[in-house]
């Protein structure tokens, strides 16, 4: 049976009360405990974190203090051989740059390593006269290990991948840091009392708390590869459009382990599409480091490394030392004048004194009113606080501050605005940017002549009155503004080189001083240089034509476009044929005024419509005159004068487009739907003025080759034997252009040249050449006197007299009994006596050809497109061809024998010639102007105008005294044809009729004077500036990216740089890999001695030593002669270094490893510190070398 309820055993309820209580406790003590051993362990975890994380700031404290004092020694060094001009404490500016102190020292390199600059070591980090580096390092190499084990060994020195240590001897030394600062340790002692390294004492300032090392490369001499770098598929017309920025530059030419197409691939994934725009527009308009949407890029070398390790984007670790994603370059010019005229045995003037005059604005030897416009640029600042106005490449408006002294110059003037200087007015931008940017406004030309007539108006940068100066940088800078593109330009040539006057020396007011009025002014020919660049960067075939005040008059500068110019003016006096006979007693002879024109360029565009426009006066007198015909009394001859008022002809398109070759003007040249060309016999009506008409040339009667010419009444003649001349009074016609202009200037004769340019008016003709001078007629033809050959010089059998009985015949058939010998030219009579008298026994009379059209007088220039030297005036005494008598010009093809410097000689030929030359003249020669030296591109004896033994050539000296050589300088061969631009078309100019592609291509820049474009190839050049002040690239920021430093060490590099490049437009060379390797060493070579302190030495420093000996001797430098010395072709390097490299700016990256930590009580040796904390970083700086500013910087925290 069941037990009941009642019988179980009862529980004791205090019992169970006590026992939960019991294990309660129990519980919450284990908890507790629990707890406190978390607390307690947690704590120590703490501790050591906390102990960890305040080591690691000591360290990271210890490496931004090193870094600050790498960067503050860096900065210090600028300073080694003289203090900064501290005219502005602030703004300290190093005016000592010099090739010596151009880079950093290097301390602790080695051959190995052609990127490391400097490393920590027991030497100073520099040295020179007024100062040494500070930042020593102690005796304790990196390498060694510390007290707890720790040291750096080669592999983690070569982690930047930019060369190799090869061994522990070589790596840095620590830099110990104190409480103090840093030390080399030397005066430091151990102990743990005192002031001792190891003694923790809160008083004791030697207690080192940290240890630092670092190695400096130089990487603004690599390859940037956020920027190096094209796609494959560019024709070869893309790549040409953007090989002046590195992103036309292949890095694969440094080294081939790169593929290049697996780089833009990933680097542009978007871009790449359009490449050529993202180059020339994204890159241009964009802050640098902007990244293209949908593109990738490198933020930072570690990233470029893991790139190359894994093997993306085409890279590999072999190309690691070539390249950097890290580079910087003030966008500010740092030029000054580098010699003095007299150094390179020039004038000792003092205002020659270029270097020396640097610094000087308006004080001795210069003035207010004539201050000095050749300064060292970074020297000319603000004394202001001022908001400067600047504009991007689409006009929009932009500003930034600046301070007093701060640079004018804070941005390069970027060629590309050129485009905004259009044909019509302002060309996509306002005017009033233009005007900010040019100090040119739009308006009707103030030339009577050309009224309505739209030109350029320099009226600088404000205000509408046309300036009688362009003001220079000092006075810019005086008026809080940025400079305009002719202050700048003005800033960069040297002055000594402008304004060489033909005539100089002439006494105010004579015919020699007025006709060559326009040469001296400094002011008209940086004009006309600013025009024809415009020109050259222009689509268009109108010249820029620039009006100014000179005086009170207006001026026009005109630029240089690719047109015919007149080459010379021929007058031609004979008689027609069939007008006489045997039985005359008088007869009439034509005169004729016919022109020459010569476009001596290589390139041809589409031309607009082209004339030619005759004005002024004309006398033609004789002595043997007919009196009772001739109207008018010149001096005491009979003869009658000529106005020609305004007689235009137009050309033909083909014509426009034609005299690639001189050539006389033709019939076929005529656009006769426009001009109505005169036959043969058309007279002109009035008959004191002048027609166009047909004119036979000499023995033929082709209509192919009738000339174009100016027809001038008839000068009738007297004819018989009692008409005796003298031996000299064989060219006893004469004429005078521009008669009584002395006396009246509106008689002034000229030939000028015009283009139509359409407006919405209907359009206007503009000049664009004049035979000589410019439009100012008191610079035309004034009284200007040649002589005209009318009768054989060879004397009668019969009484050795000459006779007046003959006239040279213009064409045709000749009279009876009379015949052309065509072999030698000369005319002569069969019979046996004067066709008019019966002679002697035996008589003959000749005419000799060299008496005919073809000897006559020519009023020649000695280049169409220059002012320079005017027109002169000789008696033309070759033997051409009868059929070729239409070449009439100063200097025809395939005449080298007959004329091998030129045409010219004595004063016996040369009628009228600058005053500056000697006797013989031979303007030819002037293409040249290096008085047949080898060594003119660097020659410092060769600046006296008449040389011993050298008579023969003609040659001329700027006003510095320093000779200048044109653009066929490099050739010294007396007979050939190279370098003759009137014999090979290699030699001849180019217009690019298109935007500038580096500032190098302002080498085709015409200069205004005889075969001179801007030279950017010789040691004297005046020009060089112009590479520093300029750029084709666009930015409007104070810093750039993209440039390689000249004076890098990688030759591989430079390599990249110059293969590709093209060294001849026209003929499409381009530089191939073997001619840019020997370019690269051979440079490379130089700046390893030599460094290049602004890209302006280029020119010239680095072009000199590239072939200091020229013409037939070949340096092994360039491709071949014709690459080594014609000058568009040297300066191919020029141009591919011009734009992608610089010198301003120290682009650096400091590895530094910090350490924290201390030396223990029993501490006894520098070697004996205890690490408890490190950090490493990568500094990227860019330094100014010219400020000490750093302009930028980027910090990696290197991960190991």
């Amino acid at each position: 049976m069941s037990p009941s309820p009642d019988s179980f055993p009862r529980s004791n309820p205090s019992r169970r009360t006590r026992g939960v209580a019991l294990i309660t406790v129990l519980s919450l003590v284990v908890v507790v405990s629990l707890i406190l051993v978390a607390f307690v362990a947690a704590m120590r975890v703490e501790r050591t974190a906390s102990f960890s994380y305040s080591q690691a700031l000591s360290a990271e404290q210890v490496a931004q203090g090193g870094l600050r004092l790498v960067v503050a020694e860096l900065q210090n060094e600028m300073s080694k051989d003289a203090a900064p001009d501290s005219t502005y404490p602030q703004k300290p500016l190093y005016t000592n740059v010099s090739s010596t102190n151009i880079m950093p020292q290097f301390v602790g390199t080695n051959s190995a390593m052609t990127n490391l600059v400097k490393i920590s070591s027991t030497t100073a980090p520099f040295t020179g006269s007024l100062a040494s580096g500070k930042l020593i390092a102690s005796s304790v190499n990196t390498s060694t290990a510390s007290q707890n084990g720790r040291y750096v060994d080669t592999n983690r020195w070569n982690l930047p991948q930019l060369g190799s240590f090869t061994n522990a001897n070589n790596t840095p030394n620590w830099i110990i840091m104190t409480r103090a600062g840093a030390t080399n340790g030397s005066g430091l002692s151990f102990g743990t009392t005192g002031n001792t390294a190891n003694n923790p004492a809160s008083g004791n300032t030697n207690y080192a708390i940290g240890r630092f090392a670092y190695a400096i490369y130089d990487v603004g001499g690599l390859l940037d590869i956020t920027l190096a770098g094209y796609p494959s598929t560019l024709t070869p017309t893309q790549l040409e459009q953007i090989k002046g920025a590195l992103a036309g530059v292949s890095p694969a030419n440094a080294t081939n382990a790169i593929n290049q197409d697996d780089l833009v691939q990933w680097r542009n994934a978007a871009s790449r599409l359009s490449y050529v725009d993202y180059v020339t527009n994204f890159l241009a308009t964009n802050a640098a480091g902007t990244v293209y949407p949908g593109d990738n890029t490198f933020l930072s070398r570690q990233d470029l490394i893991k790139a190359a390790q894994g093997g993306i984007a085409g890279l590999t670790n072999t190309v690691l030392p070539y390249l950097t994603t890290f580079s910087r370059d003030r966008n500010a010019p740092g030029w000054g004048p580098t010699y003095n005229a007299s150094s390179l045995g020039g004038s000792n003037t003092a205002i020659y004194a270029y270097k020396n005059n640097a610094a000087i604005s308006n004080s001795s030897p210069f003035s207010s009113s004539n201050p000095n416009p050749n300064r060292f640029l970074p020297g000319v600042r603000f004394t202001s606080t001022y908001s400067i106005t600047n504009y991007q490449s689409d006009g929009t408006s932009y500003t930034y501050g600046v301070e007093p002294g701060d640079e004018l110059i804070q941005r390069r003037f970027p060629l590309s605005r050129l485009k905004w200087v259009g044909p019509n007015g302002p060309n996509g931008v306002a005017g009033s940017v233009v005007q900010a940017c040019f100090g040119l406004i739009w308006g009707t030309s103030d030339d009577p002549a050309y009224p309505n007539t739209p030109v350029w108006k320099y009226v600088g940068s404000s205000g509408t009155t046309k300036q009688t100066r362009i003001k220079t940088l000092d006075e810019v800078a005086s008026e809080g503004r940025a400079p305009n593109f002719f202050e700048l330009l003005q800033a960069a040539v040297l002055r000594g080189s402008l304004g060489v006057n033909g005539n100089a020396g002439a006494g105010s007011g004579t015919p020699e001083y007025d006709a060559s009025a326009q040469q001296t002014p400094p002011m008209f020919q940086i004009l006309r240089m600013g025009a024809a660049a415009i020109d050259q960067a222009d689509s268009d075939s109108y010249p820029t034509v620039i009006e100014y005040t000179q005086g009170s008059a207006p001026w026009l500068a005109c630029g240089v476009e690719s047109l015919p110019g007149i080459a010379s003016i021929t007058p031609v006096i004979g008689a027609e044929p069939g007008t006489q006979t045997t039985t005359q007693t008088s007869a009439n002879a034509v005169v004729y005024l016919t022109f020459n024109l010569w476009n001596p360029h290589q390139t041809v565009s589409s031309p607009p419509r082209v004339r030619i426009r005759v004005t002024g006066s004309v006398a033609v007198y004789n002595l043997y005159g007919d009196s009772s015909a001739l109207p008018d009394t010149i001096g005491s001859e009979p003869g009658f004068i000529s106005t020609l008022g305004n007689q235009y002809l137009e050309l033909t398109s083909t014509a426009a487009s034609s005299f690639g070759t001189p050539a006389t003007l033709l019939q076929t040249h005529v656009d006769t739907s426009s001009t109505s060309l005169g036959t043969t016999s058309a007279t002109p009506s009035p008959s004191t003025s002048g027609v166009w008409v047909e004119a036979f040339t000499l023995g033929s009667t082709s209509a192919a080759t009738n000339a174009a010419a100016l027809r001038l009444r008839n000068f009738p003649f007297k004819l018989g034997t009692s008409s005796t001349l003298s031996n000299s009074q064989v060219n006893s016609v004469k004429i005078n252009l521009g008669y009584n202009a002395a006396s009246t200037a509106g008689n002034g004769f000229n030939a000028v040249m015009e283009y139509y340019l359409p407006i919405d008016t209907g359009g206007a003709w503009i000049p664009y050449q004049y035979a000589t001078g410019i439009n100012d007629n008191t610079t035309w033809f004034r009284d200007v006197v040649a002589s005209l050959p009318i009768v054989s010089s060879v004397q009668r059998t019969s009484d050795g007299k000459y006779y007046a009985n003959f006239i040279s015949y213009l064409s045709g058939s000749y009279p009876s009994g009379w015949t052309v010998d065509s072999a030698t030219g000369v005319v002569q009579n069969s019979e046996t006596g004067d066709p008019w008298s019966t002679p002697g026994s035996g008589g003959k009379v000749h005419i000799d050809h060299d008496y005919s059209w073809d000897r006559s007088p020519i009023f020649a220039s000695n280049d169409p497109r220059s002012t320079r030297f005017n027109v002169w005036t000789f008696l033309r005494g070759g033997a051409a061809a009868t059929s070729a008598a239409q070449s009439t010009v100063l200097w025809p093809a395939s005449n080298i024998t007959a004329f091998p410097k030129g045409l010219g000689g004595g004063s016996s030929a040369v009628e009228r010639k600058p005053t500056i030359f000697g006797d013989n003249y031979f303007p030819a020669q002037l293409a040249r102007n290096n008085y047949g030296r080898n060594t003119a591109i660097a020659d410092t004896n060769s600046n006296t105008v008449a040389q011993s033994g050298s008579s023969s050539e003609t040659s001329y000296v700027d006003n510095d005294g320093l000779r200048r050589i044109s653009d066929s300088g490099l050739f010294v061969d007396a007979n050939g044809a190279t370098g003759n631009p009137f014999e090979r078309n290699i030699d001849k100019p180019v217009v690019l009729n298109r935007p500038f592609r580096t500032v190098g291509e302002l080498g085709f820049v015409f200069r205004d004077g005889p075969w001179k474009t801007l030279d950017l190839f010789s040691s004297k050049s005046a020009d060089s500036a112009l590479l520093d002040i300029f750029s084709a690239q666009d930015s409007t920021q104070s810093f750039v990216t993209g440039k390689v430093n000249l004076n890098t060490r990688n030759q591989d590099v430079l390599k990249a740089l110059l293969v590709g490049t093209v060294i001849d437009p026209v003929a499409s060379i381009s530089m191939d890999s073997t001619t840019a390797g020997k370019l690269a060493t051979a440079i490379s070579g130089f700046t390893s001695t030599n460094k290049i302190v602004n890209k302006s030495e280029l020119a010239t420093v680095v072009s000199p030593f590239l072939s200091p000996t020229t013409g037939g001797t070949s340096s092994g430098n360039f491709l071949n002669n014709d690459a080594q010395n014609i000058k568009l072709r040297r300066e191919a390097f020029v141009r591919a270094l011009g734009d992608v490299t610089q010198t301003r700016t120290w682009n650096l990256m400091i590895d530094l490893v910090a350490q924290s930590g201390r030396y223990g009580p029993s501490a006894t040796a520098l070697s004996q510190f205890t690490v408890e904390s490190e950090r490493r970083y990568w500094l990227h700086v860019a330094i100014d070398r010219f400020t000490g500013e750093v302009i930028d910087q980027r910090i990696e925290v290197v991960t190991e």
